[in-house]
């Protein structure tokens, strides 16, 4: 199904969406745009967020469940996950939470991840306009929607070019289906136009094959004396998912499930304190050929999606992709 949106009548479809499910999209505040709940707030829909939607899929923290001791026995109470809608998530994204859902696909299944997946209807937008650190189409991940998702929205200029790939996606645009035009071959042609722009602005230089050279070339000991282990890149990157386990309260409690990072001096090492990874550069050595060589053998599929972020969130002056020590001014650029 495709339909035309006028840019004015975008509001009154999300108006009518957020009356019937929970709706989640790119929110303007005043420290820069966040994914939030939307309860009519401005929205931001041209900037790239930093703190990536696939944490409504892998929270930064969890009740996994809740347990409760009565006569020496335990029962278990899983949290209820409501329906809703992430809307306005990159293609980038997308491609992660395809990465996220071979992952925990993985057998025995992350029944936890997966009630989240199932019930979160996903409205991706395609890039238009890709920021100067982004390289996703080197790994298939924009700038148009490669992967199976709900509804597909371009921004053409005067509206957006709404195609539903599923029932649900016909459902969300059936919401306001009075509010709907229909598709003519002058929106499919302006499409494929900016479509081709993003492409044509991306750097040709950041391939998955190109940054394992760059690993191999890579004098990781200069590169972990300006790494400061913060952990910035990880939290961003909308691939990582990394996570520590704890059980609160006995007899009766629950079990939380915590984000983590690899990067973190303390999240290899072991009980009697040795650890295998104790230098910054030994962990960022680690978290690369996790990225682009342990999942890629795993699922097929790289861990890194081309969108940027660990550029972006880095304090150090790392090229992220060429892996070499800059000065900051250069690295920004």
């Amino acid at each position: 199904m495709k339909a035309f949106l006028r840019r004015d009548r975008l509001i009154p479809l999300l108006e009518a969406l957020s009356r019937q499910i929970e709706v989640i999209a790119p929110v303007a505040t005043e420290a820069g745009p966040v994914f939030a709940t939307w309860q009519g707030q401005t929205l931001d829909l041209k900037t790239k967020i930093l703190s990536p939607p696939t944490e409504f899929l892998l929270p930064h923290k969890e009740v996994l469940f809740r347990y409760i001791q009565e006569a020496g026995r335990y029962t278990f109470e899983e949290e209820e996950i409501p329906p809703r809608l992430l809307f306005g998530i990159r293609p980038c994204d997308l491609h992660a939470i395809a990465v996220l859902d071979r992952i925990f696909g993985e057998q025995p299944l992350d029944q936890a991840y997966f009630r989240r997946r199932r019930a979160t209807a996903l409205v991706v937008q395609n890039c238009i306009a890709p920021g100067r650190e982004c390289f996703c189409d080197a790994f298939e991940a924009g700038p148009q929607a490669r992967d199976p998702c709900d509804i597909q929205l371009t921004d053409i200029g005067d509206g957006y070019l709404c195609e539903a790939e599923t029932p649900a996606g016909i459902l969300i645009l059936n919401a306001g289906a009075d509010l709907l035009q229909p598709v003519g071959s002058a929106h499919l042609q302006e499409k494929a136009r900016l479509l081709q722009e993003a492409r044509g602005s991306m750097p040709q230089d950041r391939s998955c094959a190109q940054i394992k050279e760059a690993m191999q070339r890579a004098d990781w000991e200069a590169l972990g004396k300006e790494c400061l282990g913060c952990g910035g890149c990880t939290f961003v990157c909308p691939v990582c998912h990394c996570f520590n386990i704890f059980d609160l309260g006995v007899p009766d409690g629950e079990r939380l499930r915590c984000r983590d990072s690899c990067l973190l001096s303390g999240f290899s090492r072991l009980t009697g304190g040795a650890n295998p990874r104790r230098t910054p550069g030994e962990r960022l050595h680690h978290w690369y050929q996790d990225k682009y060589e342990d999942i890629e053998q795993i699922i097929g599929l790289p861990g890194c999606v081309g969108c940027g972020r660990c550029h972006l969130a880095c304090p150090a002056a790392i090229n992220r992709v060429n892996l070499t020590v800059e000065s900051r001014r250069e690295v920004r650029r």
